[in-house]
């Protein structure tokens, strides 16, 4: 049966609350550095034919000791990057908490095909952009596939792939947002496809829930929990 394994960066610049400005070149924080290295480390499920990769530098460093790893994968770089919703001008040097307002009111309005400006996408496009990658997963050949990517899209991917939910209804949206903080991705959070279990804690060595591996050790990433209540309800900087 294919595998295809979901994993988010682990911690950024921006989730330890620290100012940025592009958010495609946010760095992992040497705390976030260090659980990637351990999370490659102690991963023991099945061997990955593919690696997907998101462009952005999170993910890029994240991959990075999976793919050392991994010397016999694939590796590609696909559109599995974060929804950014935010004009990028808007957010030079600003930490999570400075772009919060900015946050709040553009899921205030639930305007689906609303564009913030230069660097964003709209809320339908970037939907139409996870379920699309899932859908050309599902087409390849290999059959374990790791994916390194972010937060919102594995929660909008969860969220459209097994609903009739209409992501160009504003109801839609807002359902969505609020689905958000009730179902958080940590970081290095995991789930598998077919069967797809949202990590509720952190990256661990089990299947499902909590899942990096194929065993049921707890977690013993570094990376400390406390991080994770600043990004579920992330503005594609986190």
């Amino acid at each position: 049966m294919k595998s295809i394994r979901f994993i988010r960066h682990a911690e950024s610049a921006a989730n330890a609350g620290l100012p940025t400005s592009d958010p495609n070149m946010i760095p992992l924080t040497e705390n976030g550095k260090n659980a990637a290295e351990h999370a490659a480390l102690e991963y023991d499920g099945a061997i990955p034919n593919l690696i997907v990769v998101s462009p952005y530098l999170r993910a890029r460093q994240t991959a990075e000791p999976f793919i050392a790893k991994f010397q016999n994968a694939k590796v590609e770089s696909w559109p599995v990057q974060e929804f950014t919703y935010i004009c990028a001008e808007k957010c030079i040097e600003t930490t999570f908490a400075e772009r919060k307002p900015m946050v709040e009111a553009y899921w205030e309005k639930a305007l689906p095909d609303y564009v913030d400006g230069p660097g964003a996408e709209s809320f339908r496009e970037f939907v139409a952009r996870a379920l699309g990658s899932l859908a050309k997963l599902r087409r390849r050949e290999e059959e374990n596939v790791l994916v390194i990517c972010h937060g919102i899209l594995m929660q909008a991917i969860e969220f459209y792939q097994k609903s009739s939910e209409d992501p160009a209804d504003p109801d839609s949206m807002r359902r969505f947002h609020q689905y958000m903080p009730k179902n958080p991705v940590p970081n290095l959070g995991a789930w598998n496809f077919p069967n797809p279990a949202v990590n509720r804690d952190q990256a661990g060595h089990g299947q499902g829930k909590g899942a990096i591996g194929n065993s049921t050790r707890p977690a013993r990433s570094p990376q400390p929990a406390r991080k994770i209540i600043r990004i579920e309800r992330g503005d594609g900087n986190s």
